[in-house]
């Protein structure tokens, strides 16, 4: 039986950086829907395959992660149904020896799409959404959370963060403050927008992070109409942090005998 499978992906328009001297190539920026995880895996299966229990799908998901993590570690290569895993050391070697340099040789894991997974991009349609991201060299660099210190995308409802970057300065169409900062669901797509900023200047905002954010995963998001102290935008800029920001720990259900499921 035929598979007559399709899937759209809608995709914004952003400035292609590294052509400096040239401001009308921009590259496509694919707008997600939102992150899936492995118990979103598992309630899809579930729903569809009835015969299977969610938690049983979700703790044998979390086995078979860990064992390819392990082969592949031990020098294996690991062939699934979505991607190939296999090992390489990164870096120019300087001789014959073979000395490892710490500073130049790492350890890498290259993965890429398997067979089937090429298959199945075929069958998907690139739309523009009509949305075109001008940067202008904007971008945000780094969010740290100052109750922990830590910059790895973990934060903390209800404490003070630090956003640094380039003409991220948030204001409004009239120059006033404080244009719009907001945490966007990843999973619900539900906004939640920050009240007031504490520093609010071309390199760095910050901010408490709202209270009422749940556990989950957010996408920090920038609207503003800044570009200069002596310029604003016509239309509004909207930056995106690359890395997604969590909030609280997975929270792990129990397996089919009641002990905790591995995570």
């Amino acid at each position: 039986m035929s598979d007559n499978t399709s899937y759209v992906w809608k995709f914004d328009l952003e400035e292609y950086a590294m052509t400096k001297d040239n401001g009308e190539d921009y590259t496509a920026k694919v707008s997600t829907i939102q992150s899936m995880s492995i118990d979103a895996i598992a309630r899809a299966i579930a729903a569809e395959r009835t015969e299977y229990r969610e938690r049983t799908i979700v703790n044998i998901a979390h086995l078979i992660d860990e064992k390819i993590r392990h082969f592949v570690c031990q020098g294996n290569t690991v062939v699934t149904g979505t991607a190939l895993y296999s090992p390489s050391i990164e870096g120019v070697f300087i001789g014959k020896s073979g000395e490892v340099d710490p500073d130049r040789n790492r350890c890498m894991i290259n993965i890429s799409p398997s067979q089937a997974m090429r298959d199945e991009l075929k069958k998907v349609k690139p739309v523009f959404s009509g949305f075109v991201k001008d940067m202008g060299g904007a971008r945000i660099a780094l969010v740290t959370d100052t109750s922990t210190g830590l910059t790895d995308g973990t934060i903390t409802p209800g404490d003070i963060l630090i956003v640094t970057g380039k003409k991220i300065k948030c204001l409004n169409a009239d120059g006033s403050g404080i244009g719009k900062v907001s945490f966007v669901n990843t999973e619900t797509q539900a906004e939640t927008t920050v009240a007031s900023l504490a520093v609010n200047d071309p390199s760095k905002l910050m901010f408490i992070a709202p209270a009422s954010l749940t556990d989950g995963t957010y996408l920090l998001r920038i609207e503003t109409y800044f570009s200069t102290n002596a310029t604003l935008l016509k239309k509004v800029r909207v930056l995106e942090y690359s890395t997604p920001l969590v909030v609280g720990d997975v929270e792990e259900d129990e397996d089919d005998g009641g002990s905790p499921g591995t995570v």
